[in-house]
């Protein structure tokens, strides 16, 4: 996927020594009074981690404003918020932050791929699937369904393909079949008793989260919400700083490694037992083929 940059310029830098060291530490007003920046974010993304960061900085609240949408609102200026937090299709951009447009846009980070299947799947004990196992799992087409990601299942009649995720959701309940979402939307909006989301590891694209404003409010408290973001503090020094405009993924954590599971015994000739045994078949063909690259490389070393 090429990379996509969006004209985008820090705000003068903050102050330095004692006076950043400062701002960092000293202890945050929330009852200042001082009207704060509004942040609206769409169904799956977590701010709350950003409003700390930026009560800290700024010692006045972040107001948070939820916005009813999974990628991005029809319409994506608001008088309700300063700056939105949306999500698009992996090769997609923000709408009208082209060249020249009427918005800004700074890419976050990309999001896992999560598939989304009933509760008595025979995949339902798995906790990831690989991007080639997706090949044996029948997809229902949505209208948030990546073109990037593997072909769903085509419907015989177009009308009834649903209208939106929680629509395929209700779908995937009844055993249709299962579905592609971002893991955190699917989180947001699945329910625990009726689906199991396994994450799909591999080089399946990951949609993209943006935070993106009006051009015509593009002066420097703006910018500073957009520096906090993309992770800097009072202390944060520009020197050897991405380009202007370069997209940058947020610092991601390390998950402590989850308890291994016992995986349940599959039934002969099951889809479950297909993708081990695809699986199986994969691995011995790398196997195969690491070994004959090792003899073909040490016959190659011999002199005749």
């Amino acid at each position: 996927m090429s990379e996509h940059v969006i004209p985008f310029t820090y705000a003068a830098d903050e102050a330095s020594g004692e006076a950043a060291a400062a701002a960092d530490t000293a202890a945050p007003d929330p009852t200042s009074g001082a009207p704060g920046m509004r942040l609206g974010f769409v169904r799956g993304i977590a701010p709350t981690k950003w409003a700390k960061r930026y009560l800290v900085a700024t010692h006045t609240p972040l107001e948070l404003v939820p916005v009813a949408a999974t990628f991005a609102p029809s319409k994506a200026d608001s008088p309700d918020y300063d700056m939105l937090l949306e999500r698009t299709a992996p090769s997609g951009t923000p709408a009208g932050a082209e060249e020249g447009g009427p918005r800004r846009a700074l890419r976050l980070y990309g999001e896992t791929i999560a598939l989304v299947v009933p509760v008595d799947h025979e995949l339902a004990e798995e906790t990831e699937i690989s991007t080639a196992d997706l090949a044996l799992i029948p997809l229902i087409d949505h209208p948030d369904h990546a073109p990037e990601w593997p072909a769903p299942e085509p419907w015989a009649d177009p009308a009834w393909k649903p209208r939106n995720a929680r629509a395929a959701l209700q779908l995937v309940a009844t055993g249709v079949g299962a579905m592609l979402l971002p893991l955190p939307l699917a989180r947001h909006i699945s329910n625990k008793k009726d689906h199991v989301l396994i994450a799909v590891v591999g080089d399946l694209a990951p949609t993209m989260v943006w935070a993106t404003w009006q051009a015509s409010r593009d002066d420097s408290d703006m910018q500073q919400l957009a520096g906090i973001l993309r992770g800097r503090t009072a202390r944060s020094s520009r020197v050897g700083s991405p380009a202007a405009g370069s997209p940058t993924e947020a610092p991601k954590k390390q998950a402590a490694p989850a308890p291994q599971k016992k995986k349940p015994k599959l039934k002969p000739n099951s889809r479950g037992a297909q993708l081990a045994a695809v699986r199986e078949k994969a691995e011995r063909a790398k196997a195969e083929k690491r070994a004959a690259a090792r003899k073909t490389k040490k016959g190659g070393g011999k002199r005749h």
